[in-house]
């Protein structure tokens, strides 16, 4: 398992996730969590692109899968966003002999840097590269009281279902709403996160709620320059490093953990 976060805003692109990787024997159960620092954020140069991978990537490729994906990207025929996504495609289903993986084996690419939209302008990009949908179902179970309702029980589960090739897909900005609709998500911030990301949402979304509350306060901002790449490249590894501690300090397996890797990418290039 990993923890994947991609943002793209008006300053730039972020990419950053945790440094584990979960070892599962035939019937699903952790045999070894390697924290020794596996790269899980690369570059691609010739499109001045960020890669990353979450998901059953040992169901790919039993190695290293960074070493493999770094010769992917190396071997790949491309000169920007949309073509980096189209051969590594291309390159995840030839390891899998072009035959989709085995039903909830879910795994992906989040590929992202910049490219021109509708008007010709660049501007932040993402690609998502994966093997067919999927979702968190939550089922919350309650009881009634005289003075309202109680939690009782909170129950999470992927819903997955049977996979797919894997498929390239643009996911912002998305074709499915005007210019104006993804200028609006560009300038608020759109996120997507990948792996096993629930417990990480249920925390950073409550912290968010808390930021957007002190951001009122007169003279204070979180990030501390929301226009800056840097700020909001420490913001995102802030998110993550919250999480790997939750994890560390909870009773799951840490399966979120190890260091920190990022990427952020401006108009001019990456960030260094």
């Amino acid at each position: 398992m990993t923890l994947l976060l991609t943002e793209c805003s008006s300053a730039g692109v972020v990419m950053a996730s945790d440094s584990a990787i979960t070892k599962i024997d035939a019937k699903g159960r952790i045999v070894e969590i390697d924290q020794q620092g596996w790269l899980k954020v690369l570059k691609a140069p010739k499109a001045r692109a960020a890669v990353g991978y979450w998901g059953f990537i040992g169901k790919i490729h039993r190695g290293r899968f960074d070493e493999w994906l770094r010769k992917a990207i190396d071997r790949a025929t491309y000169s920007d966003v949309l073509s980096l996504g189209a051969s590594l495609a291309e390159a995840l289903n030839k390891a899998c002999g072009n035959r989709a993986l085995d039903d909830d084996h879910c795994a992906g690419l989040h590929i992202a840097g910049f490219h021109p939209w509708s008007d010709e302008q660049r501007r932040p990009f993402f690609i998502h590269v994966h093997n067919g949908p999927g979702h968190i179902e939550i089922e919350h179970v309650t009881q009634q009281l005289p003075q309202g309702t109680q939690l009782l029980e909170v129950r999470s589960r992927l819903v997955a279902g049977p996979r797919t090739l894997f498929e390239a897909h643009q996911n912002f900005p998305s074709s499915d709403v005007t210019l104006d609709e993804n200028l609006d998500a560009l300038q608020r911030g759109y996120t997507t996160r990948n792996g096993d990301f629930f417990y990480y949402s249920v925390v950073w979304d409550v912290l968010q709620k808390s930021f957007n509350y002190l951001n009122l306060i007169p003279g204070f901002s979180i990030p501390s320059n929301p226009t800056s790449l840097g700020a909001r490249r420490g913001l995102l590894v802030a998110a993550l490093e919250t999480t790997i501690r939750v994890y560390r300090c909870s009773n799951k397996s840490r399966i979120i953990a190890g260091k920190v890797t990022s990427q952020a990418i401006g108009p001019s290039g990456y960030l260094h």
